[in-house]
Parts: C-alpha cells; sequence; structure tokens
C-alpha cells in the first residue's frame, strides 16, 4: 500500500513540476511553434504549412521533423485552440507519465529467478526521474526528445 501511495505522489509531482505554466515559461521557440501550426494546419486544411498533404516528416527551418509529435498535438490543438499550451499539453503529458512506466520497466529488470523484484530501486528510479532537471527541461517544451523517451520505455517495458 505504501509503494502505491508513494507511487501516486511521484506522479502528482511529475504532473505539477511539468504542467506548471507551460502556457508561458519557458517562452516558446520556433521549432515549437512550427510543430504547433503543422498541427493547426492539418486540421484546417490537410495539409502541412509547405502544402503537403499528411507527410510523415515534417520540414521545418530546412530541417526535417518526425511527424508523430504533431499528430499527436492534432487533438489538443483542436479542443483548446492554437496556443503554447495546447502545443506543449500532449508531449507533457505523455513525459509527465515516464516515471510511472520507469517505475514498471525497473521493476521487470530486477526480477530474479524466483519472481521476486526490487520496489525500492523502482520507486527511487521513478521519483529522480520525476524530479530530474534535464527530465523537466526537456519535456516542459513541445520537443520530439519527450515523446521519443516516453515511447522507447514503454516499448523497453513490453520488450521485457
Amino acid at each position: 500500500m505504501k509503494n502505491k501511495i508513494f507511487l501516486l505522489l511521484v506522479l502528482a509531482t511529475s504532473l505539477f513540476l511539468r504542467f506548471y505554466s507551460i502556457g508561458s515559461l519557458p517562452a516558446i521557440n520556433a521549432d515549437e511553434a512550427a510543430l504547433g501550426y503543422n498541427a493547426y494546419s492539418l486540421i484546417k486544411t490537410g495539409m502541412d504549412e509547405h502544402g503537403r498533404s499528411w507527410p510523415v516528416h515534417f520540414q521545418s527551418f530546412n530541417d526535417w521533423k518526425p511527424g508523430l509529435t504533431v499528430y499527436l498535438m492534432i487533438p489538443a490543438i483542436y479542443i483548446f485552440g492554437l496556443n503554447e499550451f495546447s502545443t506543449r499539453f500532449v508531449p507533457v503529458l505523455l513525459s509527465s507519465l515516464a516515471p510511472i512506466i520507469l517505475y514498471f520497466f525497473v521493476i521487470e529488470l530486477s526480477r530474479n529467478k524466483l519472481g521476486e523484484t526490487k520496489n525500492r530501486l523502482a520507486l527511487i528510479s521513478s521519483f529522480f526521474l520525476a524530479i530530474s532537471p534535464w527530465h523537466i527541461h526537456f519535456s516542459r517544451g513541445a520537443w520530439e526528445v519527450s515523446v521519443a523517451m516516453t515511447f522507447i520505455l514503454f516499448g523497453s517495458l513490453f520488450y521485457l
């Protein structure tokens, strides 16, 4: 029972540290704005800002961004409109769940031949990821790295 309460506290901490003032802090950068605008453009026209219909990769300032983040942003931008909050909502939500996924991943990694696990190690790991400055920094913006890390953790968990 203590583990569940601690895990809920880790989730609450993770959500708070990542969602607090995401509409204003840090200021939105050009890459985030381009991702949000492409999602908005797909909602309105079915094409990205360069006139390509439902592309897999999005051109952005002479580089190419993977399309998953843009496609994941579409429901939030449709519901909340095109603004900083809706652009960052899905990446922040997914990265807020990463400490919980890490908990279950460490549980699977630490399972011994008898099926016993090291819950304390899993709880500490998830707590440190929830308060980790680098993870908070990258998860407060609409960057592909926060979405990718969550999906990599999720995929690795299900692989085990």
